[in-house]
């Protein structure tokens, strides 16, 4: 079950750039909306159900610092993103910084552990 997990867990993340960094990138505003709500949300929803799947399987506590860091800077890219696509005119490299910094850091608390 491990290693099913780690893996939905890799798509569901691969899913969540994906999508954060399309609803940044594209040009028209509907294509943005389609990138942060077909992929970015539903891949949010899948790495935070893998990663509570993850936590419980490997006995590891929710409450330490890296697993409350990392679901912090989860939710802060995600709003950035759902910010972003909420109107035209949200996207420049203030927006992309908020969406693709945050996203960076998860990824890395999640892998060292501190």
């Amino acid at each position: 079950m491990l290693p099913l997990l780690l893996f939905l867990k890799l798509l569901s993340v691969g899913a969540l750039f994906a999508g954060s960094v399309g609803a940044i990138v594209a040009r028209d505003l509907s294509d943005r909306r389609r990138f942060a709500y077909a992929l970015a949300g539903p891949g949010f929803g899948a790495a935070w159900a893998c990663g509570f799947g993850l936590t419980a399987l490997t006995s590891q506590s929710l409450l330490s610092t890296w697993a409350i860091g990392s679901m912090a800077l989860s939710l802060l890219s995600l709003q950035a993103v759902l910010w972003s696509v909420g109107k035209e005119g949200r996207r420049g490299a203030g927006a992309a910084a908020f969406v693709v910094l945050p996203l960076a850091g998860t990824v890395a608390l999640m892998v060292w552990r501190p």
